[in-house]
């Protein structure tokens, strides 16, 4: 994603229970090289920026963090507390962009945005980072990327969506482009920020491929970059790529992902 588009952001709302059903969470190895890196206290005061429908929100609160979750969006605001309630999690909402969160300065040990920076508008928000941020506090970015190094399915279904999206589309995958972006981001406000570290993880979600397809429409290259000619043009091909790859029995089957994960922490003492 190049340019900052909050209404295209603001798109998700109107498919929050899709992106919730569909879109893969994060594994606890996630938050324990986070917290391993930044020296976290044992339960760390923690704001999750663009919580979405809460993904990692609920994952850190399930280690015991404190979690404050803001998101623009209310669809996706209350999914997250039909979450947390379901599971008699503590989490805190705020409604409010990530660049203007109206939290108070110096209060969190950790801020993160899990699958959203890209959204943001970058200065603005590592500025609201930094405030928020205590001395020696950190932040934590990270991205699901599905792997097509360890897939010939995901290779195949990455050249699909590239010869449907539109021009310019980033089709879900966070390489160079978006790496670029995050690094002189970061270089921009290295008065506030140590230079930060890039990691990589692996996990293995799986899906059937109902669950696949399902995941494919909440993307916004296809869900709102596509026409809906285009769309159902897609399905069709996306499913004659399942079955030519075996995956479209019902059964579930490992779809890889790569964890691109940014961390730095906030300078001061």
């Amino acid at each position: 994603m190049t340019n900052f588009d909050p209404q295209r952001a603001r798109g998700f709302d109107a498919w929050a229970g899709e992106y919730d059903r569909f879109r893969p969470g994060y594994p606890e190895e996630l938050f324990t090289r986070i917290a391993r890196h930044l020296e976290l206290p044992p339960r760390p005061v923690v704001v999750d920026l663009g919580a979405g429908t809460g993904r990692a929100s609920i994952a850190m609160a399930e280690l015991g963090w404190r979690v404050t979750a803001v998101e623009p969006g209310k669809p996706m605001l209350d999914l997250v507390r039909s979450h947390a309630s379901d599971e008699g999690l503590v989490v805190s909402t705020v409604q409010a962009e990530a660049e203007a969160t109206g939290l108070d300065p110096g209060s969190a040990d950790l801020v993160t945005a899990a699958q959203a920076f890209h959204w943001f508008d970058k200065d603005r928000a590592l500025a609201e980072i930094a405030r928020i941020l205590r001395p020696a506090g950190g932040v934590a970015l990270f991205w699901n990327v599905r792997d097509a190094e360890r897939s010939r399915f995901i290779a195949d279904y990455q050249a699909l969506l590239e010869k449907h999206a539109a021009a310019g589309a980033d089709t879900g995958r966070y390489e160079a482009v978006g790496r670029q972006e995050t690094a002189r981001a970061f270089e921009r406000h290295a008065a506030a920020f140590e230079a930060p570290e890039p990691l990589q993880l692996r996990q293995a979600v799986e899906m059937t491929d109902e669950q696949f397809i399902g995941m494919a429409f909440t993307a916004s290259y296809v869900r709102a970059g596509m026409s809906p000619q285009v769309q159902d043009q897609f399905r069709i091909e996306l499913g004659g790529l399942l079955g030519r790859h075996g995956l479209n029995d019902g059964k579930p089957f490992d779809v890889p992902y790569r964890i691109e994960l940014w961390i730095a922490r906030r300078r001061g003492s």
